[in-house]
């Protein structure tokens, strides 16, 4: 017998038909089901719960496509004889695809089909957004973010305040809402609030540099909960507001600073679900560093961290998904010399810190995220670092916490304000 369809059901089986396009069709036929996937999970690695396979992650989404689009599926469900989508599948798979998924795509990069199962992923997150079934932490975040301008709550006042602030505990320049400035630079409240010397940071080098840069007060937030809850209304709304800041002064480029979902957000997501400003180039502050560094705008101290082995984490949206992986290098090179060492794996192969995609800010997936980050911790303990840096503040944060958890004595910095303190 059917089980009957409830208003629940229905708004996640309307968006999985609105999501279900020739692409998406192609690749949910193309997928064998053959479960090589799993092994590029870190959750299924750390944990060995076969329900954290990539594969059965998208289920609801193949399910609902077969049911509704072909043939045979339209007959077994006509008979009685598919299973359906119900509230109690909703309510399982919203903790997979929330709590024990990072969206971090490593999955596709073994997938013998090509398939991009990281995207086929957050279209069940869509789903399950469109039924209200996503975590509650992760939804009050973004509701804060509406009413706000903040997940963490941070006003516009609160905003100012802070960056008062830092100008004056680091003694360094920070432009507002300057008209014509070639650069806005957008941070997250993870950055204000936790990691107030990233901003520091960012703000000394670009003014050695001679930099004509900008803060924006009304597109004073770059982290966007609509795409963590994979809501497509919300997640327009957070970029517009950025786009909006940068179209009124007139910039030139929008400079991500050291946030990997943003990153990709501002320069995948936005042109493929809304109307961009033209002629505004997307970047990220490891970038803009390299190439300040190449052209002889900034100058390091050779050796200023070569006393003691540094390590690098390779974000997933920035190095993995971004392809900048010379960059960090490149300045790592210069600052730590021989003592750098490469965690394995690294580079494309890197795996996930188990924080992103919004499971940092899910407070009952924290025992998923800190088993996944035990493997981190070993990757650290096998190349003997003694610092660990990386250009993802959410990654920070995940490592910052997770060293604690595991009461290991490495330090976790930001590569900016590495570079910041060893200007010449």
């Amino acid at each position: 017998m059917t089980a009957p369809t409830t208003t629940k059901t229905q708004a996640a089986l309307n968006a999985f038909v609105k999501e279900t396009g020739g692409w998406v069709a192609g690749q949910l036929e193309a997928c064998t089901r053959c479960g090589l996937c799993a092994e590029a999970c870190h959750f299924y690695q750390a944990l060995g719960n076969p329900e954290y396979a990539p594969v059965w992650k998208m289920e609801p989404l193949r399910r609902a496509y077969q049911q509704r689009f072909t043939i045979s599926g339209r007959i077994k469900s006509a008979l009685g004889l598919a299973k359906p989508v119900t509230d109690e599948d909703l309510g399982r798979w919203s903790v997979l695809v929330y709590e024990a998924c990072t969206v971090c795509n490593k999955c596709a990069l073994v997938c013998p089909m090509g398939i991009q199962i990281g995207t086929l992923i957050h279209d069940v997150r869509t789903a399950m957004s469109a039924a209200g079934v996503v975590p509650a932490d992760l939804h009050a975040a973004a509701l804060k973010q509406v009413e706000i301008g903040s997940p963490l709550g941070v006003t516009a006042e609160a905003w100012r305040e802070r960056l008062d602030w830092i100008a004056e505990e680091w003694e360094v320049e920070i432009p507002v809402d300057k008209p014509g400035a070639e650069t806005l630079a957008v941070f997250t409240s993870i950055e204000v609030m936790k990691f107030p010397e990233n901003l520091a940071a960012v703000a000394t080098i670009l003014n050695k540099a001679g930099e004509n840069w900008t803060v924006a007060s009304q597109g004073r937030e770059a982290v966007n909960f609509g795409v963590f809850e994979s809501d497509p209304e919300l997640t327009k709304v957070f970029l517009g507001r950025v786009f909006d800041a940068a179209k009124a002064l007139g910039v030139k480029r929008i400079m991500i600073a050291e946030c990997g979902h943003s990153y990709e957000a501002f320069r995948w997501t936005a042109p493929n679900i809304m109307d961009v400003p033209p002629g505004i180039e997307i970047t990220h502050i490891v970038r803009v560093m390299y190439e300040l560094m190449k052209a002889g705008r900034i100058k390091l101290k050779a050796g200023a961290y070569a006393d003691a082995p540094v390590t690098f984490h390779d974000s997933c949206k920035i190095q993995r998904r971004g392809g900048l992986i010379k960059e960090p290098r490149a300045l790592l090179k210069v600052l730590a010399g021989d003592s750098f060492r490469e965690m394995d794996p690294c580079r494309e192969q890197s795996q996930c810190c188990g924080g992103g995609g919004g499971v940092i800010s899910i407070k009952e997936a924290d025992p998923l995220r800190f088993a996944v980050f035990g493997m981190k911790i070993d990757q650290m303990k096998a190349n003997g670092a003694q610092t660990v840096c990386m250009v993802c503040s959410n990654c920070r944060l995940q490592f910052t916490e997770g060293v604690a958890q595991y009461n290991s004595g490495v330090k976790v910095r930001g590569l900016t304000d590495m570079v910041a303190k060893a200007l010449e």
